[in-house]
């Protein structure tokens, strides 16, 4: 919502853009399914995640338990059709204490990479207001707090705001006119820090115009300049920076596609090597060449060839390219006149699936 509310063009834009998930939000998702399970105290085997997301997690938990509320919801869908057909959503975790009549919707950020704020947050304050619909909970105030262990935050990693219910059903008249004007075929562009998880990124006008822009501008000590339109163009940056990162994973998806754009290929990128087989690799270490255990292995894994062919006298290290396989992690897309060789297309590329009928 954050970015619609201010950029309701961008939903009409994103509408042929591949939904693409990146790893971040799937390990969000992980998250969000970990905290889900110790909160509805479903037993749960904490040695398929990794300690860093245990962690971080169990903030969002402790905090939640630190609390006896009358009730508490977890993942509490809504679906706030009465103001408009499409504004629906999920709160992590709501907590209910009638004696205060206060409703306390809590949501749980697993990035590290930008800090969430809560006071003013329009995407809390729609969670808010789903929470407050869907449970028809009899309180004056409902607070809105932020947890997100794994972000620095001067205030730490929790985060309240809390409001009056007036002040959220006025809210609502908002909400409705943001969701209405995404509905407008000739709905304006604007550029800003919501841009970087925009979907329609690449093909933004605006977005693309602001780069441009900026670009032309130039600062130097030995020349005079204005100090506000530099802040102004430091603050463009982190759009700036995202839309050509978006640019680029589009393209790439393009071309992955088959869709090349002119002037590029698709190239493997750098090969990488590992053991064709670890415990051949050992026996080959050990007896033909006659490392010690302790030369060998970094425990528990064996060493990396690179880390083995530092060990080895220069007439030895061509006889590990037997044991040895390079191999690629991918393709990457390179100018045309980049010299590594153009990637072999994809069967899927190339030959188009005949349905029977």
């Amino acid at each position: 919502m954050s970015r619609w509310a201010k950029c309701p063009a961008s939903v009409r834009l994103s509408v042929d853009m591949p939904n693409v998930s990146s790893s971040y939000a799937q390990e969000g998702t992980n998250a969000h399914d970990l905290a889900e399970k110790i909160l509805t105290n479903v037993k749960t085997d904490l040695s398929g995640y990794d300690d860093e997301m245990v962690d971080a997690v169990m903030t969002y938990v402790d905090y939640i338990r630190s609390f006896t509320p009358t009730w508490m919801k977890v993942e509490e869908r809504f679906h706030l059709e009465s103001l408009h057909p499409d504004l629906y959503g999920t709160s992590d975790c709501i907590l209910y204490f009638s004696e205060e009549k206060l409703l306390s919707v809590i949501d749980y950020k697993h990035g590290k990479g930008l800090a969430v704020e809560a006071e003013n947050n329009h995407q809390l304050m729609y969670y808010a207001l789903g929470a407050l619909m869907k449970t028809g909970a009899a309180c004056s105030h409902v607070e809105m707090v932020i947890v997100q262990p794994r972000c620095f935050h001067p205030v730490g990693p929790i985060r309240s705001w809390k409001v009056s219910v007036s002040d959220l059903i006025d809210f609502s008249a908002d909400l409705v006119d943001y969701a209405k004007k995404t509905e407008d075929p000739q709905a304006p562009t604007f550029a800003g820090d919501h841009c970087r998880f925009c979907p329609a990124a690449p093909l933004c006008p605006t977005l693309h115009e602001t780069a441009i822009v900026s670009a032309q501008e130039e600062f130097s000590p030995a020349f005079s300049y204005n100090p506000e339109k530099l802040g102004d163009i430091l603050g463009k940056i982190p759009a700036i920076e995202a839309w050509a990162k978006s640019v680029k994973d589009f393209a790439f998806r393009e071309a992955q596609e088959g869709r090349v754009p002119p002037g590029y290929k698709l190239v493997p990128k750098r090969a990488n090597r590992k053991w064709r087989n670890e415990e051949d690799a050992e026996h080959f270490l050990l007896i033909e060449l006659g490392l010690s255990c302790v030369e060998a292995r970094k425990d528990p894994q064996l060493k990396t060839p690179a880390q083995i062919e530092a060990l080895l006298p220069k007439e030895d290290r061509k006889r590990l390219e037997e044991i040895v396989l390079k191999e690629s992690s991918g393709d990457t897309l390179a100018p045309v006149a980049d010299k590594r060789q153009t990637s072999k297309p994809a069967i899927e590329t190339e030959f188009t699936k005949i349905e029977k009928e």
